[in-house]
C-alpha cells in the first residue's frame, strides 16, 4: 500500500456540482501521519457567494475578487494530486465538483473517512467532520475552510486506523476474510492495516465465526441487579413517598441542582391516591413539573410493595431515553431504591445472530454498500450486550441492509434456533423484562400489544401513559393497517430471489439447494415432483408481479384524478367511500385484485405442498430446514393476510376508513390503508378494562381546564366518575412575566382570502419580528405548501439581513434542523406539524415563535372526515366537539416550545386574527399558560416587541389598539422611520 497519501477538501457555493461553483482548495500530502506538502487557494465564481456560504465559511466576494479561477488552479492541483491515493471527508462529493470542472479523467484511489468513521465508531452520533473529530478527541481546528478540513479529513485517517488496530484478532481476522478479494480500495486499506502487524493468522481458523462481546453472555436483570427482595402487599404511604422530594430531602441532598416544586409533590400524591383506589388518573401538569419523577417514585414503590410490574410508555424517543437515562440512575442514587427495570422494544430493534451468521456466509455476494455496513455491524457487536440497533448509527441507505439481519417474529426459530439458548438478544431482552418492576415502552408496542392479543409484553396491572395527548393518535395507527404497493414487491422479491444480486437466495432457491443436497430419502419421482413445484411457484410469482404493477398503475392514475389542490403534490390521499366502489377505476381495480386474489391462493396452496413435503425428514436434515420451513411459513401468513385486508378493502365497513395515499418522492409507493374510526371502545375494551389502575398525563391534554374532549376520544368517559381522579395542575413557570403573547390584528383572516394574498401581508412582519431577535425565531406553519412559498419569498431578505433560513422540508428533516438552528448564531426556522411539540430550544437558542395560522386539521383529510361523520350521526357538533379541541391542544403545544426552563423568556406572536375576532378564540386563550395577551396592528405590535427584546417590559393588559386592519406595509414604514 501507498506509504503517502493526499487529503483533498473544497469549499463550494452550494450542494449540486451541476450548477454550483467552487470557491477554495486546499490539499495536503501525508507520510506516516505528518503533513510534508500544502496546497491551498481561493477560486473566483463566476456568480456572487449566497450570504449563507459566507457566513458559515467566512469567506467574502471581496476576499474571491483577485483570486484566480478554476481552470488557473486545477492543473496546479493535479499536479499536486499527482497519482497518490486521495482521502476526504465524504471525498465523492469533492471529486463530483473536480470532475465537473476538470477537462481529465480523475483516476487517483479514492479513501472516504466518512466510510472509515462508519466501521471503526459504529456508534458515532454523526458522521459529519467535525462531530468525528471531536468524537476522537482531536484538536479543534477551523471548519467549513478547505486547507484545515483536509488537515483534519487525514487525521481522522490516522486516528481510526490506530483504533481499527487495537481491534482483538479473531475481528481482524473476520474483517480481512471479508474484503481481501474484493476489488474495492478501501478494503485493501483495511487489509493492509491488518498485515502491518498481523503477518498471519492461525491455521485454525479456517471458516466465519461470530465474534461476539464478553458480556453477552452474562445473565442480567435488567437495567439494575435483581437482588432478592421482600415484598409486602401494601401500598405506599404518601407523605413519606412525597419527602423524597421536599426540600432537604433525598433529591435535595444528592443533586444541589435539584428544586422542590409544590405541583411534582402533589402530583405524586395524587398517582399514588389513584393506585391504592384502584382508579384511573388523568393529570395535566404543564411544563416544568417533572412529571417523570412524580409517577416513577410511585410506580417503583408500588411495584416493590407488593410485588407487581408496572409499564411506563412515552410517545417519544427522547422521553424514554430521558427515563432510561437520566430519572432512573438518578432515583437509584439519590433514594437507594433496590428496583430492576428493563426498556423493551419490538424485536425487529434486535440483531439476530442465525440471520447474521448466514448473511457471513454470503458476504461474498453482497454488493460494497451493503460490505461496508457489515463490517461497521461487526465492529458493533464485538462491544453491544443488547443488540439494539439504537446503539448502531444506521444511515437511511442501510435501512434494508438491517432489515436482513434484525429478529423478526415470522422467522424466528424459537428454541430450534442454535442460538436460544446462548447469545441470543431478545431471549435476553425477554429475561430482563420478565424479572424487571418497571418495564419502559413506547406507545406502539403497548397498542401493538393489543392488536397481537397480549402477546409482546409481559403480563402488567399498572400502566402509566406519558405524552397521553398522542394515545388516540398512535392507536389509530397501530390498530389499523397497510397495504403497500412496495413491500408487496419486496415479498415477492424475496420469494424469487435467486442467487448473486448481492442478496441472500430466498426460500425457493434455497429448497432446490436442499433438496438437491439433503434429499437422499426422497426417490427420482418425488424429486421432480418436488423441483416441479418450485418451478411453479417461481412461475406464479412472477405472474403475480404483473397483478400488482396493474394494481399500482390503476391506484396511482385513480387517486391523480381525483385529487385537487394538494398541499403537497408529490404526495396524494384520497379517501375510499362506499359511494366510490363503482365506476371504471373501481371496476378496473376490483378485476386486477380478484386476479390477484386467485394467483396468490394457487401460490399459497402450492407452498402449503413444499411445506408438507419437508414432513419426515431425518434429524440431520431438520437443522437445515427448520429456517427454512419457518420462512415459508412466514411467507403464507403474509399473503393470507394481505389477502383478507383487500377483500375488507373491497367490502368496505361502517366501523372503518378506508383511504389511497400515493407517494411519488424519491421512494414512490401506492398504499391502501384502512383505521378505525373510534378508538374510544377498543382503548375502553381492550386496554383500560383490564388494568388496575392507570395513569395518562401530558403538558397538553385540557380544553379550558376540562378532560371532557380528551376522556371522549380514548374511552374513559366510559367509567363512572367514582372510578377516575381528575387533576390539573399548572406550571411552576410564571407565563406573564417570562412570557409576551402578542396577537396582530391587521392581519387578513386567512379564512376568507386566498393564501397568496395572506402570506403576502404575513411576510414582512415575520422578516421585522426575525430582525428584532436577530433571528432566534420558530415560525410555526400547519401547511407545508404555505411554508415552502413563504420560504423562498423571505430567504433573498433575511440573506440580506445576514439572517439564515432554514425550512423543514426543504433544507432538512427535524432532526437536522434543529441542530442547526442550535448552533446558528443568527437563524429562523420555519417548521410544519412534527415542529408543534417534541423540540426542546432552552435558554438564548430561540426567543421568539410565530404561530402562522390557527392549527385547525384540515377538514378533508380521510380520518378526519370519517370522524365528523361520525359525530353528525350522533347529533353532534363537528367543529365544536373535534376541530376546535383538537386545535387548542396543537395550539399549546406550540406555545410551549418557548419557555423551557425558569430562567427561560420570550414572544409568542399570533398572526392569525380569528383568536381575538371569532367567539371560539376566547377558548384558545383561555387554555394557554399566559393569561394576559397584547392586540393590536402591526406597527404597534412590532413596537411592543421591539421593547421587550430590549428589557422594557412594563406591566401588561389585554389591549385592542386597532379595531380595524390597515395597510401592513404603511405601518412597517412609520416603524422604520420612527426607530431612525
Amino acid at each position: 500500500m501507498a506509504k503517502r497519501y493526499a487529503f483533498l477538501d473544497l469549499e463550494t457555493t452550494g450542494l449540486n456540482p451541476e450548477y454550483d461553483e467552487i470557491i477554495e482548495v486546499g490539499a495536503v500530502i501525508i507520510e506516516n501521519g505528518s503533513v510534508i506538502e500544502r496546497f491551498q487557494t481561493l477560486v473566483k465564481p463566476v456568480k456572487k457567494l449566497p450570504p449563507v456560504i459566507t457566513r458559515i465559511t467566512g469567506i467574502t466576494d471581496e476576499m474571491l475578487a483577485d483570486a484566480p479561477d478554476i481552470t488557473e488552479v486545477s492543473s496546479s492541483l493535479l499536479e499536486f494530486l499527482g497519482e497518490f491515493p486521495v482521502g476526504g471527508h465524504n471525498i465523492s462529493f469533492d471529486i463530483a465538483f473536480l470532475k465537473n470542472n476538470v477537462n481529465r479523467h480523475f483516476a487517483n484511489p479514492l479513501i472516504d473517512t466518512w466510510e472509515i468513521a462508519q466501521v471503526v465508531l459504529p456508534r458515532a452520533g454523526s458522521y459529519r467532520l467535525e462531530a468525528i473529530r471531536t468524537l476522537l478527541g482531536l484538536e479543534d481546528s477551523v471548519s467549513h475552510r478547505a486547507l484545515e478540513d483536509a488537515v483534519s479529513a487525514a487525521n481522522v485517517f490516522y486516528k481510526c486506523r490506530s483504533l481499527f488496530q487495537q481491534a482483538s484478532q479473531d475481528l481482524l481476522f473476520e474483517i480481512y476474510n471479508s474484503v481481501k478479494d474484493r476489488n474495492w480500495y478501501l478494503g485493501q486499506v483495511f487489509a493492509s492495516w491488518i498485515m502491518e502487524f498481523a503477518t498471519s493468522f492461525p491455521a485454525s481458523k479456517t471458516g466465519s465465526t461470530l465474534v461476539l462481546a464478553d458480556t453477552v453472555l452474562e445473565e442480567t436483570g435488567g437495567l439494575f441487579t435483581n437482588d432478592p427482595k421482600q415484598t409486602r402487599k401494601t401500598g405506599p404511604d404518601i407523605e413519606k413517598l412525597a419527602d423524597i422530594l421536599a426540600p432537604g430531602g433525598p433529591f435535595a441532598q444528592k443533586y444541589p441542582q435539584y428544586k422542590f416544586r409544590p405541583e411534582q409533590a402533589e402530583m405524586l400524591k395524587t398517582v399514588v391516591r389513584g393506585f391504592l383506589d384502584a382508579k384511573h388518573v388523568i393529570i395535566e401538569a404543564g411544563t416544568g413539573t417533572g412529571k417523570s419523577l412524580a409517577y416513577l417514585l410511585p410506580a417503583i414503590t408500588w411495584s416493590l410493595n407488593c410485588g407487581t410490574k408496572v409499564m411506563v410508555a412515552t410517545h417519544t424517543i427522547n422521553l424514554q431515553e430521558q427515563l432510561w437515562n437520566k430519572d432512573l440512575p438518578a432515583i437509584r442514587e439519590a433514594v437507594g431504591f433496590n428496583f430492576n427495570a428493563a426498556l423493551i422494544k419490538g424485536r425487529n430493534n434486535y440483531l439476530c445472530l442465525r440471520r447474521w451468521q448466514s448473511k457471513l456466509r454470503d458476504r461474498a455476494s453482497v454488493d460494497l454498500k451493503e460490505l461496508l455496513f457489515l463490517l461497521k455491524v461487526m465492529f458493533w457487536l464485538t462491544s453491544t450486550r443488547t443488540g439494539d440497533k439504537s446503539e448502531l448509527n444506521i444511515l437511511p441507505p442501510q435501512t434494508a441492509y438491517w432489515g436482513e439481519i434484525n429478529s423478526d417474529q415470522d422467522s424466528c426459530l424459537g428454541p430450534d434456533c442454535p442460538w436460544y439458548h446462548k447469545n441470543c438478544f431478545v431471549t435476553k431482552a425477554r429475561k430482563q423484562a420478565e424479572a424487571a418492576d418497571i418495564l419502559i415502552a413506547n406507545h406502539s408496542l403497548l397498542l401493538a400489544d393489543i392488536k397481537f392479543q397480549s402477546k409482546l409484553l409481559p403480563a402488567y396491572d399498572y400502566l402509566i401513559i406519558d405524552e397521553a395527548h398522542h394515545l388516540e393518535q398512535t392507536a389509530t395507527e397501530q390498530l389499523g393497517w397497510t397495504i403497500s404497493i412496495n413491500s408487496l414487491k419486496q415479498m415477492f422479491f424475496h420469494l424469487n430471489r435467486g442467487f448473486g444480486g448481492g442478496l441472500s437466495p430466498g426460500p425457493l432457491s434455497q429448497f432446490k439447494i436442499i433438496l438437491k443436497n439433503y434429499g437422499d430419502e426422497l426417490s427420482q419421482a418425488e424429486h421432480e415432483k418436488i423441483d416441479q413445484t418450485i418451478n411453479d411457484c417461481f412461475d406464479v410469482v412472477r405472474s403475480i408481479y404483473d397483478s400488482i404493477n396493474e394494481m399500482e398503475n390503476i391506484l396511482t392514475a385513480w387517486c391523480g384524478r381525483l385529487v385537487t389542490g394538494s398541499d403537497d403534490e408529490s404526495y396524494l390521499v384520497i379517501r375510499v367511500r362506499r359511494d366510490d366502489r363503482q365506476g371504471e377505476y373501481w371496476e378496473a381495480f376490483t378485476a386486477v385484485k380478484d386476479n390477484y386474489l386467485l394467483r396468490t391462493g394457487n401460490l399459497i396452496k402450492m407452498l402449503n405442498k413444499l411445506i408438507t413435503s419437508l414432513d419426515g425428514t431425518s434429524e440431520e436434515e431438520i437443522k437445515y430446514l427448520a429456517a427454512l420451513r419457518k420462512d415459508i411459513e412466514f411467507q403464507i401468513q403474509g399473503l393470507e393476510e394481505i389477502n383478507s385486508n383487500l377483500t375488507a378493502f373491497t367490502a368496505g365497513t361502517e366501523e372503518h376508513v378506508f383511504w389511497l395515499e400515493i407517494d411519488k418522492g424519491l421512494k414512490s409507493d401506492a398504499r391502501i390503508r384502512c383505521a378505525p374510526v373510534s378508538v374510544s371502545r377498543l382503548l375502553y375494551e381492550n386496554l383500560f378494562l383490564t388494568k388496575i389502575s392507570t395513569l395518562l398525563t401530558s403538558a397538553t391534554i385540557s380544553v379550558e381546564g376540562s378532560f371532557d374532549h380528551f376522556m371522549e376520544r380514548v374511552g374513559l368517559i366510559s367509567f363512572p366518575e367514582e372510578k377516575l381522579l381528575k387533576h390539573l395542575l399548572s406550571s411552576p413557570f410564571s407565563y406573564d412575566t417570562q412570557s409576551l403573547l402578542c396577537v396582530v390584528r391587521d392581519m387578513p383572516d386567512p379564512g376568507v382570502v386566498l393564501e397568496k394574498e395572506y402570506i403576502d401581508n404575513i411576510t414582512p412582519v415575520i422578516f421585522q419580528t426575525a430582525k428584532i431577535f436577530s433571528g432566534k425565531t420558530l415560525v410555526l406553519f400547519t401547511s407545508h405548501r404555505m411554508l415552502r412559498e413563504t420560504y423562498f419569498k423571505l430567504l433573498p431578505q433575511l440573506e440580506e439581513a445576514g439572517i439564515d433560513l432554514l425550512g423543514h422540508r426543504i433544507d432538512g428533516g427535524r432532526t437536522r434542523l434543529t441542530e442547526e438552528f442550535r448552533k446558528a448564531k443568527s437563524a429562523v426556522l420555519f417548521g410544519a406539524s412534527s415542529f408543534w411539540e417534541g423540540i426542546d430550544l432552552p435558554g438564548e437558542i430561540l426567543k421568539c415563535v410565530i404561530i402562522v395560522r390557527l392549527p385547525f386539521a384540515p377538514p378533508n383529510t380521510p380520518i378526519v372526515e370519517a370522524r365528523f361523520e361520525e359525530l353528525v350521526k350522533n347529533n353532534k357538533d363537528p367543529f365544536s366537539s373535534y376541530s376546535l379541541p383538537e386545535a387548542i391542544i396543537k395550539m399549546k403545544q406550540g406555545f410551549g416550545r418557548l419557555i423551557r426552563a425558569e430562567d427561560d423568556d420570550g414572544v409568542v406572536v399570533i398572526l392569525d386574527r380569528r383568536i381575538v375576532d371569532r367567539k371560539y378564540g376566547r377558548r384558545f386563550l383561555n387554555s394557554l399558560p399566559a393569561k394576559t395577551h397584547f392586540k393590536g396592528d402591526t406597527f404597534t405590535v412590532l413596537k411592543k416587541i421591539s421593547n421587550w427584546a430590549q428589557g422594557v417590559r412594563p406591566e401588561k393588559n389585554v389591549i385592542n389598539l386597532l379595531e380595524a386592519g390597515q395597510n401592513v406595509e404603511k405601518y412597517l414604514k412609520n416603524f422604520k422611520r420612527r426607530e431612525q
